[in-house]
């Protein structure tokens, strides 16, 4: 016969068992969508150009938000709900901060021509500087406003039949698995809004903080992930 404690302890890491798994999975999701990344990367035209520099500012701010949420289970561990209530405020707010970010870095992308569904032709800028198309990992030529193949060095052989109306993949990439990850975020800033609601109620103590638990998990999750596809996009590209 188990004792009360023991079904609450066994119920405790049930619950943290089940959001790893959670978290496991997204993870592989990701990691799918990392490595077609690299396969057509190699595969395809490919558009190799700069990060949008908002995307920085969101690296930075999820960054604090993790902190913010860090200090949220501290105070509540501490029975300090009034800290609770407001690191949750505060990370609530950097997941709205990041949000923004990220859709003015999408709105630095299309200023570029990049699209979620566009060609290449769509790019604007100037060769070289802004932008390079690669031909299987080559960087191509550009002369006298026409393309030619990274070995062409006479310049004979325009190939710009071959790159007007090819899809920007390298954009439309960009854009999913930063939609994507945005996807999972609001389903955490959901779970931050119940938790600002439950802690307001009195929901939390310094021995009753699962949910709590829970949330922190999955946010610093988001947070790691974001860093690596930035990383990822940042280094890779």
């Amino acid at each position: 016969m188990h004792t009360n404690e023991e079904l609450k302890a066994k119920n405790v890491r049930a619950q943290k068992m089940l959001v790893w798994l959670g978290v496991g999975s997204i993870a592989m999701f990701f990691g799918a969508f990392t490595s077609a990344y690299m396969v057509l990367q190699a595969d395809h035209f490919w558009v190799l150009h700069d990060l949008p520099t908002m995307f920085g500012v969101s690296t930075i701010v999820i960054a604090f938000s993790s902190l913010s949420m860090w200090m949220a289970t501290r105070c509540i561990k501490q029975g300090n709900t009034a800290g609770l209530k407001r690191w949750l405020s505060v990370t609530l707010l950097l997941g709205l901060a990041f949000t923004a970010t990220q859709y003015k870095g999408w709105e630095e992308l299309n200023e570029g021509g990049k699209f979620v569904v566009g060609h290449i032709n769509d790019l604007t800028g100037q060769y070289g500087k802004d932008y390079l198309i690669l031909m299987k990992g080559q960087p191509m030529l550009f002369h006298d406003g026409h393309y030619f193949r990274p070995d062409d060095i006479g310049y004979e052989k325009p190939m710009d039949d071959r790159i007007n109306g090819t899809f920007n993949v390298s954009s439309s990439f960009l854009f999913i698995l930063s939609g994507l990850h945005i996807a999972h975020l609001a389903g955490g800033l959901i779970y931050l809004i119940v938790l600002l609601f439950n802690a307001k109620r009195g929901r939390y103590s310094a021995t009753a903080h699962l949910g709590v638990d829970l949330g922190a998990i999955y946010w610093h999750f988001l947070d790691i992930l974001w860093i690596y596809l930035f990383l990822f996009l940042t280094f890779i590209r």
